[in-house]
């Protein structure tokens, strides 16, 4: 044993759940500690400055979702900016050997994807989705049954699958249709660039209380009762980890990580909450950064903010609606094809991004040369095990609000699995469950010490 540390609350995980409990504790008065294995905070979210310094790439959490979003405070208080991102408005989708635009107009003729296949994609389908009954079948045999055309195929395999890091026959269509109707905004929200990225607004929100995260202390062993937590954790190398002992914890592991087992929980988890674990699904994603060189993609395609030929890997560009800034393209592959692709060489990877890449443009069109890349492989990354979780058939909301339970008086749970309100898989959705956790625990807290819990 190295140390002993004790506190009254210990916040396990600096992502953005670990950190907004951090902060709400903060501003209570409440002494906590943060335990991060990583040698940095932010979790999932993940900035790149090296690749193109003119613009901030993120190689986790990509945009604020939705106009209204605790997210959008979060950056105005750090004296951060968003921009807006036109994802779908400058969306190039390969169908039929063709790119063709979104109609954003009733145009009946319009070549290739066609009014009533965009109707049918962004209207009509999604709305069955959200009003279907049981039985639960996947999203691939839902649009299996429905034989919509091929445009509107892919718009709801882009915006109700390829979102969540999975593939369409591995999401369900009634606990997703749930978590749409429950959503604090609409489904097809607007979408915004942090400039500055999401590093450095974790960087300013942490200032504060910067003191109390421990980084490279990856967590071992949690052992609970009614009268507290200890917490065995450490440097991964470290033959003898510390210990820290709070009268409450609050878990913000990724599901990816509970999955996998590696921290043990004494006495085990309640069969509640094992379920839970077992039974919400986990997506796998990673965004590879391509930096080009001589690249004709702008000049022949117009100012597009994006790429997809229906295949495991939507080509995002960062610097839509920028002037003077290197050309990038941001490869974000999910499904199966990012857990088997995060295997391979680096080069093999890029060769078979390139050629997904060529895939969807115009048979001859000249892709350009890659003059370098950036990429972190969460399906590859101890901490996190894949990107963010999604409810596969058979599976609804209940299981996120079983997954959030506190267990006892002394364990709680936080991160973006836990929300069960329509937000998860979102920076907003992890923040709300750091706020909800720093809730529970002051209340608690409270009533220990004889006071009345908040109301």
């Amino acid at each position: 044993m190295l140390s002993e540390l004790s506190t009254d609350a210990l916040i396990l995980g600096a992502g953005s759940a670990g950190l907004a409990c951090a902060e709400a504790l903060h501003k209570a008065g409440i002494p906590f500690r943060v335990l991060e294995g990583r040698d940095r905070i932010g979790g999932r979210a993940f900035t790149d400055y090296g690749l193109a310094p003119e613009l901030p790439l993120e190689l986790g959490a990509q945009m604020v979702h939705g106009r209204h979003v605790v997210t959008h405070q979060w950056i105005r208080e750090v004296g951060l900016s968003v921009r807006p991102w036109p994802v779908s408005q400058r969306a190039l989708f390969s169908v039929d050997g063709r790119l063709c635009r979104l109609p954003w107009l009733a145009f009946p003729g319009y070549p290739g994807f066609g009014f009533r296949s965009f109707w049918a994609g962004a209207r009509t389908l999604p709305r069955r989705l959200q009003s279907a009954t049981a039985p639960d079948v996947s999203l691939a045999d839902f649009l299996e049954r429905e034989a919509p055309p091929l445009g509107a195929r892919r718009l709801v395999e882009l915006l109700h699958a390829h979102v969540y890091a999975a593939d369409a026959d591995e999401i369900g269509v009634l606990g997703p249709g749930e978590e749409e109707r429950r959503a604090a905004e609409e489904f097809g929200y607007r979408n915004f660039r942090l400039e500055g990225g999401y590093t450095e607004l974790f960087r300013r929100r942490a200032q504060a209380f910067q003191d109390r995260i421990h980084l490279g202390t990856t967590v071992r062993a949690i052992r609970y009762d009614e009268a507290g937590v200890t917490v065995e954790a450490g440097p991964a190398d470290a033959a003898d980890p510390d210990v820290f002992r709070a009268r409450a914890a609050v878990v913000t592991f990724p599901l990816g990580v509970l999955k996998a087992g590696t921290v043990e929980f004494d006495p085990p988890l309640p069969e509640s909450k094992l379920a839970a674990i077992r039974r919400i699904a986990f997506g796998q994603g990673y965004a590879l950064q391509l930096r080009f060189a001589g690249s004709e993609l702008k000049d022949r395609l117009g100012d597009f903010s994006m790429v997809w030929g229906g295949g495991a890997t939507t080509f995002h560009r960062p610097g839509v609606l920028h002037r003077n800034v290197p050309e990038v393209i941001s490869a974000f592959t999910v499904g199966r094809e990012a857990a088997s692709r995060s295997l391979l060489s680096a080069s093999d990877r890029l060769q078979a991004t390139v050629a997904e890449l060529s895939a969807a443009l115009p048979s001859g069109f000249p892709v350009g040369t890659v003059a370098s890349t950036s990429v972190h492989l969460w399906p590859q990354d101890p901490f996190a095990r894949g990107a963010y979780s999604f409810l596969p058939v058979g599976v609804g909301p209940e299981e996120r609000q079983a997954l959030a339970e506190p267990v006892g008086r002394t364990l709680y749970f936080a991160g973006e699995a836990t929300e069960w309100h329509g937000d998860s898989a979102t920076i907003h959705g992890a923040i709300a469950t750091g706020l909800r956790a720093a809730a529970e625990v002051q209340r608690e807290l409270q009533l220990q010490a004889g006071r009345a819990p908040l109301g």
